[in-house]
């Protein structure tokens, strides 16, 4: 079992001691860490760097976003031979002790099985947030068992056409066969891109509630629940991307007004009620599927946070 393990950071020392105890659970049961750091400032990256010094830590000259971050870490890990199996997993993520074992023997259990992934709970909970996912027809993600207790769930594992981009672990031959992420995308819908090729290539995506995972959710403060609006440019713009990128263009179409005509809906809402940001979140959700439709995945004002924490 060797297992390389990959942790994305940013400026997170809001978190960092909560990432430690985290790391503690799961550290003996890899065979690799890798920490991926999204060009942080030099005072926060030094102290990941006196804490993890076991880590293999990669630095990156700029902000990569998700899809670039874990992409460096996937290219580093297939660069060991040795490596047989990749953990994505969040730095605000909670793995069970043991849980890494029981998904890498779930894993390797069948052929087919290209990536598993544990059942996610909400923060210090037993109500499941998400038990793998199915894909609707404009690309949104669907999670199983939503909102119920874990103990009412009667399967252990379920097949899904998506799992959680944060949690979960792979073989190193679906990243071989299926392509590492879509650097366009740079955040959200990578596990809609990720299940559709998945599905492509005839591999198996498999939930489990055997291994247990729970989302702290660890905010810099109480006004970060809300997300910044460009978290609604960048869904609008990927869903339509990827209709594109995937289906023909009645599908395309048919996504493109699903979320314009939800944009419209939500800025007339937003100005009757006299809500300014959630006339912003509209409007760049709306800014975003027409460039998704444009086909212009180049960074712009809309595409990244005019704060360093991202939600």
């Amino acid at each position: 079992m060797n297992i390389a393990a990959i942790v994305i950071t940013y400026n997170d020392g809001y978190k960092f001691q909560e990432w430690i105890i985290h790391h503690q659970e799961y550290k003996d049961e890899i065979y690799m860490h890798i920490i991926v750091d999204n060009c942080s400032e030099p005072e926060y990256l030094k102290k990941v760097e006196e804490k993890f010094t076991h880590s293999v830590i990669i630095k990156r000259g700029s902000n990569g976003g998700c899809t670039a971050a874990y992409n460096d870490g996937i290219k580093y890990a297939l660069s060991h031979p040795e490596v047989d199996a990749i953990m994505l997993i969040g730095n605000d993520i909670r793995l069970e002790k043991g849980g890494a074992t029981t998904l890498y023997n779930l894993l390797m259990s069948n052929k087919q099985y290209g990536m598993v992934a544990p059942i996610l709970l909400e923060k210090d909970s037993d109500t499941i947030s998400d038990f793998g996912c199915t894909i609707s027809t404009t690309l949104s993600m669907g999670p199983f068992n939503a909102g119920e207790k874990i103990h009412d769930v009667g399967v252990d594992t379920h097949e899904a056409e998506a799992l959680t981009g944060g949690m979960n672990l792979s073989k190193r031959e679906f990243y071989e066969i299926v392509g590492l992420q879509d650097e366009k995308l740079f955040m959200y819908s990578d596990e809609v891109d990720m299940g559709i090729r998945a599905l492509q290539n005839n591999f198996k995506m498999v939930a489990t509630k055997t291994a247990k995972s729970w989302h702290q959710h660890i905010n810099m403060s109480v006004q970060s629940d809300t997300r910044h609006p460009f978290s609604s440019y960048l869904i609008g713009r990927n869903k339509v991307y990827l209709s594109k990128k995937h289906f023909n263009f009645s599908r395309t179409l048919y996504v493109f007004l699903h979320y314009a005509k939800k944009a419209f809906m939500g800025c007339t809402i937003s100005t009757l009620k006299r809500n300014d940001k959630a006339f912003q979140s509209n409007l760049w959700l709306l800014y975003g599927v027409i460039n998704g439709l444009l086909g212009n995945m180049k960074h712009n004002k809309y595409s990244q946070p005019f704060t360093d924490k991202i939600v």
